[in-house]
């Protein structure tokens, strides 16, 4: 059953995802687990480094562990992708599903 829409959040990155904004970055997911479903748009992201994927990967994880919904929504861009993608992390999984389904 999908999460109604009070019961979600939407949380946006901008500009760099890297071990400076780390505390932040993480500390604005976890805040949002108060919500049943967290969405994370990372479209606005220019950089990205294994630190801003570590906090991608672990709050898939969190949410696994408190029974809660986690999904990245919006484009990616290209040069984002293809790190995620080199550094083996199959960026597909934490993909929002479409609406309905094909």
């Amino acid at each position: 059953m999908a999460a109604k829409k009070s019961d979600s959040i939407t949380v946006k990155w901008h500009g760099t995802a890297g071990i400076e904004q780390a505390h932040s970055l993480r500390d604005e997911l976890l805040s949002a687990f108060k919500k049943d479903k967290v969405l994370l748009d990372i479209s606005e992201i220019e950089d990205i480094d294994i630190t801003g994927i570590q906090i991608i990967v672990s709050a898939k994880k969190e949410a696994e562990k408190t029974h809660k919904e986690f999904f990245i929504t919006g484009e990616i861009p290209n040069s984002i992708a293809e790190f995620i993608s080199a550094s083996s992390i199959f960026i597909e999984k934490y993909a929002l599903p479409e609406e309905g389904g094909e």
